[in-house]
C-alpha cells in the first residue's frame, strides 16, 4: 500500500513538473499565447511576474521601486507570520475560544497590513503620474 501512494506521489510530482517546465519553455521560446496575453515592445522581457496573491504583489512592487515604507511593512509582516507560527504551534493546546480569537485578530491585522501595502503602492504611482503631468 505504501509503495502504491509513493508511486502515486510521485508520478503527480513529475507530471506537475514537467508541465511547468512546459510552461516556461513556451514562454521562453514566444510560443506561449494565452488568451488575454498580447505582444508588446512596452513590456520588457524580465518583468517580475505576478504571484496571484495582490498583498505578495503590492509588497514586491514597494520593494522593486525601493519605497521608504517597504521595510517597516515588512517588520509588520515578519511579526504577524510569528503569530501564525505561535498559533501553529500551539493550537492543538489552546483554547476554542483563545485560538479563534486570536486567529481572528491575526487575519485583521494581516488584512489592515495589506491594505495600507496597498494604499502606498498607490501613493507611488500617484506620485509617479504627477511627475509626468509636467511633460
Amino acid at each position: 500500500m505504501l509503495s502504491k501512494i509513493v508511486l502515486m506521489s510521485s508520478l503527480v510530482l513529475l507530471s506537475a513538473c514537467s508541465q511547468g517546465n512546459k510552461l516556461l519553455n513556451d514562454r521562453a521560446n514566444g510560443s506561449f499565447a494565452g488568451k488575454y496575453t498580447k505582444t508588446s515592445t512596452l513590456v520588457p522581457i524580465n518583468s517580475i511576474q505576478s504571484s496571484q496573491n495582490i498583498c505578495v504583489d503590492n509588497f514586491n512592487f514597494l520593494r522593486s521601486a525601493k519605497s521608504d515604507k517597504y521595510q517597516d511593512y515588512s517588520r509588520d509582516y515578519i511579526k504577524v507570520g510569528s503569530g501564525y507560527t505561535f498559533l501553529n504551534v500551539n493550537k492543538n493546546i489552546m483554547g476554542n475560544d483563545a485560538k479563534e480569537v486570536y486567529t481572528m485578530n491575526l487575519d485583521m491585522k494581516l488584512d489592515t497590513l495589506c491594505t495600507k501595502v496597498k494604499y502606498s503602492s498607490y501613493q507611488f504611482i500617484r506620485g509617479k503620474i504627477l511627475e509626468l503631468s509636467s511633460i
